[in-house]
């Protein structure tokens, strides 16, 4: 993805990053074509560069991120654009943690369960091959 502030000058000579990175805008399209979308955040609009597939999450997290700048805003504790948008950051990284983590744990409860799972299978297995030769034995 890239970015570039409708307000800045010059926008189509190089392009910036998510990562904060410049490229030129050349390059960018020969490794697979992007779209230009533009979102609104706190009443300021910015032109983004992104891959199809990627277009309406990032209107999504546009969109989301925009009511909670807002909500900062609104809250009259903080008034510069730049501090609202690290706390809706922060926020917003906060929540991506939590939800690793989160997802963390359900794999390892999966993990566990699978490997708990398995050593049933192999003793109802172990069980079966001994009723197996037990009926062998009796037969013979």
């Amino acid at each position: 993805m890239t970015s570039t502030n409708d307000q800045q000058a010059n926008p189509a000579a190089s392009d910036v990053q998510a990562d904060g990175t410049h490229t030129d805008s050349a390059a960018v399209g020969e490794a697979r074509a992007k779209t230009a979308v533009h979102i609104r955040l706190l009443e300021r609009d910015y032109r983004l560069a992104v891959h199809d597939d990627e277009k309406q999450a990032l209107v999504d997290a546009a969109h989301k991120l925009d009511v909670r700048m807002r909500e900062i805003r609104d809250q009259g504790k903080i008034h510069a654009a730049d501090r609202i948008a690290i706390m809706a950051a922060l926020e917003a990284s906060l929540e991506s943690v939590k939800l690793s983590q989160a997802s963390k744990q359900t794999t390892h409860a999966t993990d566990q369960q699978a490997i708990a799972q398995q050593a049933d299978d192999e003793t109802l297995l172990l069980r079966m091959q001994s009723l197996s030769q037990r009926l062998s034995d009796a037969l013979s």
